[in-house]
């Protein structure tokens, strides 16, 4: 009983902190973060709820739908929550009730499922979304429909690996003989509230798996970041020879899942791992220059600039250097604008996700969100 009691009085602190810009956040950044929103749903979100990835013959991931599941419910725009995840679990939900990660053309032309793996990360941002509009809209369907993915989560996306019981990419990596781990999966956060409502399973054991490998894979690299892929071989991190070594396009999100669940839980093991951000701060107090696609041995991979991934290391940042933070926040987000509420690249919709949570996380600066581009076509 008393478990459950802490656990949720956490889901209330943590609901609380999730939605509090909606209460606290003033105005103007209000007004900028459904201004960009709107356009984002005009831009990247068909009639029927599909989120199209541009940049990659118009394909629609499990993660990409997750993503518009989560910024609906923060906009309180249950309408559009609706949307989504109808078109979700239309055409992504497998038999066991996670979602297939890739939805696009065919080479005859049809649209369909073009990979029937699932991808955890999406999985379980869906989940969590369900579980929070559940809360939020009182609504029991949501959790009805959240809880055989969590279910599934556990039983088909984990796997034992010596004492630690891990989170695995998909349910094809789950059985595979190749252990590979995308770090940037884990979400102690979600882990946390799956425990609310799912007391058969200890919850616990992903939280702690994940502070166990996240703390250990900065031990592996010279910058001491986390990887955007990880072997584990006879218990041992093991990294290939291969830019899934970076830091870059997956790994950006570690700081934000982590950043999360600290924000909830004051977790102290998350302080280290958020320390890590420093590499960054160091490199931008030397050239005023951010860039953030790394190589395991320290060197730069390249010197493309992603918005989005600068983006969301801010709130991070804002922990425990305001000053650096807000410097960044304005030289490198607020100036980097396409036009008004655009971040990125027209069609960096990854981007746009990335700055448009930052935004919401960071919420200090406000922004010119005023004369939106005119709606693209969608197929």
């Amino acid at each position: 009983m008393l478990k459950t009691n802490i656990i949720i009085i956490s889901i209330i602190v943590f609901a609380i902190y999730f939605f509090s810009i909606e209460v606290n956040g003033n105005e103007r950044n209000k007004v900028c973060l459904k201004t960009s929103y709107d356009i984002y749903k005009e831009n990247f979100m068909s009639q029927d709820g599909r989120i199209i990835d541009f940049d990659r013959n118009n394909i629609t991931t499990s993660e990409g739908q997750s993503y518009m599941l989560l910024r609906s419910l923060l906009m309180d725009d249950q309408k559009t929550f609706e949307l989504v995840w109808g078109w979700t679990k239309n055409n992504l939900q497998r038999e066991d009730k996670l979602f297939a990660w890739l939805w696009g053309k065919n080479p005859s032309g049809q649209y369909q499922i073009l990979d029937e793996n699932s991808a955890a990360d999406g999985d379980v941002d869906t989940a969590f979304a369900l579980l929070l509009a559940h809360k939020k809209w009182n609504n029991y369907c949501y959790l009805e429909e959240a809880l055989p993915i969590i279910q599934s989560i556990w039983n088909k996306e984990t796997r034992q690996i010596g004492d630690n019981l891990v989170l695995m990419p998909g349910v094809n990596q789950a059985t595979d003989s190749k252990t590979e781990i995308n770090p940037s999966y884990f979400a102690p956060y979600a882990f946390r509230l799956f425990q609310k409502y799912d007391e058969i399973h200890d919850w616990d054991l992903l939280v702690d798996s994940s502070y166990y490998y996240l703390s250990e894979i900065g031990k592996k690299t010279q910058t001491h970041l986390p990887t955007n892929w990880f072997l584990i071989e006879n218990g041992q991190i093991v990294l290939e020879d291969s830019p899934k070594s970076d830091f870059s396009y997956d790994a950006i999100r570690v700081f934000a899942r982590v950043y999360l669940d600290y924000c909830q839980t004051k977790d102290k093991r998350a302080l280290p791992i958020l320390k890590q951000s420093e590499f960054f701060v160091n490199k931008w107090k030397k050239d005023k220059i951010l860039y953030t696609n790394y190589q395991a041995n320290g060197q730069l991979r390249d010197k493309n600039k992603f918005i989005g991934s600068m983006a969301i290391l801010i709130p991070t940042i804002n922990i425990y250097d305001k000053k650096t933070a807000a410097e960044m926040y304005k030289s490198q987000i607020v100036q980097s604008f396409e036009s008004e509420a655009y971040w990125s690249s027209e069609n960096d919709y990854y981007g746009k996700n990335l700055s448009w949570f930052a935004y919401y996380l960071y919420n200090k600066n406000p922004i010119n969100c005023t004369n939106p581009k005119q709606k693209r076509e969608k197929s």
